[in-house]
């Protein structure tokens, strides 16, 4: 049988896939962009940074994986060590005590019997009232220094010549404070209302008309004339006066002065009879 032609084999469809046929006249419009050369300089920098020396170390031994226990009982941690001021362990979960139950557990008894909440209450109680005492105690001797410099007539700061401001007001307008009318003739005096009040204390009364320096003489003159003094009778309070000013009766007040009313103050001297 003679031998005939054998056809030549079709390609697949795979390989005709393959194969791409552009025309001449097609003129590709996706060509990759074109890199942009890189300066050398910076080329150079980049390298120096980024070079690497492989590490000497000996790689890390692998460990064995960790077991985890789940047992709750073994693996909970120990109650707390912490122990209470008298030695008593804490129970467990319990806080370490502050300083105040360091020194006063809260199950100590104060006394035998006091618990501590009693104790601290009566603490601050003894507290209280020993402050009490120390501010009425200097409140009292800051007042006893105060009346000592005060010039009553028996005291030593009373005794021997007083210097202060002479003023004069009208003893006619009202009653005074021993509770005494007066006129514009008579020679009688305001004292200071420290003065006035300090012996009204002495007195051992509240009714300023039981004041013991109520009808009390006094001998007056201006600084500078010693050779024109007045005797005058303390019959009211000056609320506006130091404690050594003299509130003078306006008609007492000229003659001290010698120029009447036109000089509403002068300096003066002044000494109980």
């Amino acid at each position: 049988m003679a031998d005939q032609p054998v056809a030549p084999a079709r390609a697949s469809t795979l390989e005709m896939e393959r194969i791409r046929y552009d025309p001449e006249w097609e003129i590709p419009t996706n060509y990759p962009p074109r890199k942009k050369p890189e300066n050398p300089l910076l080329a150079k920098i980049k390298s120096t940074f980024t070079t690497t020396t492989p590490s000497t170390l000996p790689p890390p031994a692998a460990s064995a994986p960790a077991v985890v226990n789940i047992d709750l009982k073994e693996t909970s941690l120990p109650p707390s060590t912490s122990h209470s001021a008298n030695g008593v362990p804490l129970p467990p979960g319990k806080q370490h005590p502050g300083l105040l139950s360091r020194y006063l557990p809260p199950e100590k008894r104060c006394f035998g019997h006091l618990t501590r909440r009693a104790f601290l209450l009566l603490l601050l109680a003894i507290l209280f009232i020993l402050a009490l005492a120390l501010g009425l105690g200097l409140g009292l001797g800051l007042r006893h220094r105060q009346s000592e410099s005060i010039p009553l007539p028996w005291t030593s700061a009373g005794k021997g010549v007083q210097t202060g401001s002479l003023t004069f007001y009208d003893p006619s307008s009202a009653a005074g404070a021993c509770g005494w009318y007066s006129s514009d003739n008579d020679s009688v005096v305001a004292v200071s209302h420290a003065l006035f009040d300090a012996g009204l204390d002495a007195s051992g009364t509240k009714n300023s008309n039981g004041n013991v320096l109520c009808g009390r003489m006094i001998r007056v003159w201006e600084e500078g004339k010693e050779g024109d003094k007045k005797v005058v009778e303390v019959v009211d309070r000056c609320t506006g006066c130091e404690v050594r000013d003299l509130d003078l009766g306006d008609g007492v007040f000229g003659g001290v002065t010698g120029q009447g009313q036109d000089r509403g103050r002068v300096r003066g001297g002044w000494e109980w009879v």
